[in-house]
């Protein structure tokens, strides 16, 4: 049981890492370009890139609180879809299950945050002059 969990919890570190980053990644390629503007009217790096981090410590600490809730509805849902005459699943969630999770959730958005943050750094300042609107 205790394997089953760990390679059920490497899966959902993953999944959570996953989520996160693409978030990041979806964000910066939505605003590169206002990014890159920017920094060639003269913000620092570091300025430039809080703004996308900002972004994603928002939408982070947003969704802890009702991802917590799903996870709590979805497996008492999936306890109660057991058959009771087969298999007896109490839903016992305790508060380190709860830091787990939301600890995975912010080492994935710290994680995600550095990974972001090296490719605003490689932004393509002059492919923003250039471009026409």
């Amino acid at each position: 049981m205790i394997a089953f969990t760990v390679v059920l919890a490497l899966f959902a570190a993953a999944i959570a890492f996953g989520v996160v980053y693409n978030n990041a990644r979806i964000s910066l390629a939505q605003r590169s370009r206002d990014l890159a503007t920017l920094r060639v009217l003269g913000f620092r790096r570091r300025e430039v890139a809080s703004v996308l981090i900002g972004e994603l410590v928002v939408h982070v600490t947003l969704a802890i609180i009702p991802g917590v809730l799903f996870g709590l509805w979805l497996s008492k849902l999936i306890a109660d879809a057991v058959d009771p005459e087969n298999f007896r699943l109490p839903v016992i969630v305790s508060a380190q299950t709860y830091a787990f999770s939301v600890g995975i959730v912010i080492l994935s958005a710290l994680l995600s945050a550095w990974l972001v943050r090296r490719r605003v750094n490689n932004l393509d300042l002059i492919g923003v002059l250039k471009t026409r609107e």
